[in-house]
C-alpha cells in the first residue's frame, strides 16, 4: 500500500477508535440489563456485536471483528442470563484489543461520555446565532472561529469533532479553509460546508475533506440534524444510491437511512444506474444482488471500470449463500449484507464504509501541500470532459500556469517560504474562478485548470484575470517581505487544439513554455 493510502487508513482508524470507549460502555449497560431480565437487552447486544463485526473488518481491525462475529452468533443461541459472564469476558477482550490498537497507532482517545465539540467559521448573523443555540441544544460544545485561524496551534482540548465552514461574499472559496483543517493528522471527524452565493464543486469539496454540503437557507435545520446523526452513528454520507426492485424492502431501508440524515436516491433497474451516476455522485452504492433487468455483478463491474468511481464503496445485499458472496466480492464489492438486514447493522455498515471511502478518495485526489486536486485527478477529469464533449458537443479549455523565477524564491528564502507561496497562489486561484472550474497543482510550481464550457476566447479572459489578480496579491513572508508573483500561461482548447486530453495538455504546455522563453 502506498504512503498516502497508509496515511488515509491510519486517519480513519484513529477516528474509529475515538468512539470505542463509548461502545464498550454501551455493551456494559446492555449486559446489566440482560442480567436484570429486560427483554430488549438480548436484541440490543446482538445488534451491537453485529456492528462491531462489520466495522472492525471495515477499519482494519480483524481481531475486533472476530470477537464481534463470535458473540453475534452466540447471542443467536438465546443464552440465559446466568451465562452473562461470557459477555463480560467478551467486553474485556474487546477492551484489551482496543488498548493494543490505540498503542499501535499512538492514539489519544477521549473518555467515554465526553462532550463533542463543534467549531463554526461563518460570518456573524442572526442565523449563525440560531445555529449555535441549536447545536448547543444537541449537547455540543460550540466555538466560533475565524477563517484565518491556525488549527495546528489549537491545544487538543479545543480541536473540534465537527467543523462547519462558509464564507461571505468576497471572502473566497470556503473549501480552501476546510482543506487547511483537514490537512492535519488530527483533522475534524466531520466537515460541513455551507453553500452561500457560489455553488460548491463536488471534486473540490472531496479534495478539501468536506463530508457534507448544506445550503445557507437550510443551515439552521439541516446542520443540527446532521450533528445529531453524527453523535449517534458517525458522519452520515450525503447520499446513497439504493438499487433494488423490491419496493417494500427499499422503502424500509430508505426509512432507516433517512432517519439518520442520509439522502437516499432509489433506482429499481440495472439499466438506469449509469444514467443516474451521470448526474448524481453518491458516497456509497447499496446494490441488491438480484435485479429484474440485469446482473448486479455486471453493474458492479461497470461502476468499478469508471475511473471516477473506483474508490466508491459498493455494498451488496442478498441471500446468505457463499457463491453469491464470492461473486460480489470478485466484482469489486466492499461488503455483503444478508437480506433482509438488521436496520442498525445496515446503517452502521453504510456509515463506516462511506466514511472510509471519503477519506481514501480525499487522499487520492488531493495535492497534500495546496489542498487542490492533484495531477492524476485533474487529468482524469480532463479526459472525462473530452469524452463528454465528443458525445454532447460544446467547448472545453485547459490552462497551464507556471510561476516565473520561482527557483529564486526557494534559493533566497528556503523551501518553507516556497511552500507558503504555493499555498498562497492556490488560494488566489481558487477564490477567483467559477465553482465549476477544476483547479489542480500540475507539479512543482505549475498549476492547471479545466474550464468546462469555455472556448479559446473565454480561456484568454480567465488567464488574463488570474494573471492580473495574482500580480495584485503578492505573497508576504512572516518577516513582512513582499514577494511579487508573475506567471506564464498556456492554453489548449477543444476541439481546435486537439480532440484528446493528451493533445490539449501538450498544446497548453507548449504555449506556456513559449511564453516563458519569450520573457527570457
Amino acid at each position: 500500500m502506498s504512503a498516502p493510502l497508509d496515511d488515509a487508513l491510519r486517519t480513519v482508524q484513529r477516528e474509529y477508535l475515538a468512539g470505542f470507549p463509548i461502545w464498550l460502555e454501551e455493551l456494559r449497560t446492555d449486559i446489566a440489563a440482560f442480567r436484570a431480565l429486560r427483554p430488549e437487552a438480548a436484541v440490543s447486544l446482538k445488534t451491537r456485536f453485529q456492528g462491531l463485526a462489520a466495522s472492525g473488518s471495515s477499519f482494519g481491525f480483524p481481531e475486533i471483528s472476530l470477537v464481534g462475529r463470535e458473540m453475534e452468533h452466540w447471542m443467536a443461541t438465546r443464552p440465559a442470563p446466568g451465562e452473562a459472564p461470557k459477555l463480560d469476558d467478551a467486553v474485556e477482550r474487546l477492551a484489551v484489543l482496543f488498548r493494543q490498537a490505540q498503542a499501535k497507532l499512538g492514539t489519544a482517545v477521549r473518555p467515554a461520555g465526553a462532550q463533542r465539540r463543534a467549531t463554526i467559521i461563518l460570518p456573524p448573523s442572526p442565523a449563525v446565532d440560531q445555529l449555535v443555540a441549536k447545536l448547543q441544544a444537541t449537547g455540543m460544545e460550540v466555538r466560533q472561529g475565524h477563517r484565518h485561524d491556525d488549527p495546528a496551534a489549537l491545544p487538543p482540548r479545543e480541536r473540534p469533532d465537527l467543523l462547519i465552514v462558509g464564507a461571505a461574499a468576497g471572502e473566497g472559496d470556503p473549501s480552501a479553509v476546510a482543506s487547511v483543517w483537514t490537512a492535519l493528522p488530527s483533522r475534524p471527524r466531520a466537515v460541513v460546508l455551507i453553500e452561500t452565493l457560489r455553488a460548491v464543486d463536488r471534486l473540490r469539496a472531496i479534495a478539501s475533506g468536506v463530508d457534507a454540503v448544506v445550503s445557507v437557507e437550510r443551515m439552521t435545520e439541516d446542520v443540527p440534524r446532521y450533528a445529531r446523526a453524527f453523535a449517534t452513528v458517525g458522519p452520515p454520507p450525503s447520499a446513497v444510491l439504493l438499487v433494488d426492485h423490491d419496493a417494500e424492502r427499499a422503502a424500509a431501508q430508505t426509512a432507516g437511512l433517512e432517519a439518520a440524515n442520509v439522502r437516499v436516491v432509489r433506482c429499481a433497474l440495472a439499466q438506469a444506474v449509469q444514467e443516474l451516476l451521470e448526474r448524481e455522485v453518491p458516497d456509497l452504492v447499496l446494490l441488491a444482488s438480484h435485479l429484474p433487468d440485469g446482473d448486479a455483478v455486471t453493474v458492479c463491474r461497470i461502476i468499478r471500470d469508471d475511473p471516477r468511481f473506483k474508490m466508491m464503496p459498493i455494498v451488496f445485499a442478498g441471500p446468505d449463500e457463499v457463491p453469491e458472496r464470492v461473486a460480489a466480492l470478485q466484482a469489486g464489492a466492499d461488503d455483503y449484507l444478508v437480506a433482509p438486514s438488521d436496520p442498525e447493522l445496515l446503517l452502521q455498515t453504510v456509515v463506516v464504509r462511506a466514511e472510509r471511502g471519503r477519506r481514501l478518495r480525499e487522499l487520492l485526489m488531493r495535492d497534500p501541500l495546496t489542498g487542490l486536486l492533484n495531477q492524476g485527478t485533474l487529468l482524469s477529469e480532463l479526459n472525462y470532459a473530452v469524452e463528454y464533449g465528443h458525445r454532447h458537443g460544446g467547448p472545453l479549455s485547459m490552462l497551464v500556469f507556471d510561476l516565473d523565477r520561482f527557483h529564486e524564491v526557494n534559493e533566497r528564502f528556503g523551501q518553507l517560504v516556497g511552500d507558503q507561496v504555493l499555498r498562497h497562489v492556490a488560494t488566489v486561484f481558487r477564490s477567483n474562478v467559477r465553482a465549476s472550474d477544476l483547479i489542480g497543482r500540475f507539479g512543482g510550481e505549475e498549476f492547471a485548470m479545466v474550464l468546462r464550457g469555455v472556448g479559446a476566447e473565454g480561456a484568454a479572459v480567465v488567464a488574463a484575470k488570474l494573471r492580473r489578480v495574482l500580480g495584485e496579491q503578492s505573497a508576504t513572508t512572516a518577516e513582512g517581505v513582499i514577494i511579487p508573483l508573475h506567471v506564464s500561461v498556456g492554453s489548449g482548447c477543444f476541439p481546435g487544439d486537439g480532440d484528446s486530453a493528451g493533445e490539449l495538455v501538450h498544446a497548453a504546455v507548449r504555449a506556456m513554455r513559449r511564453e516563458k522563453s519569450e520573457k527570457g
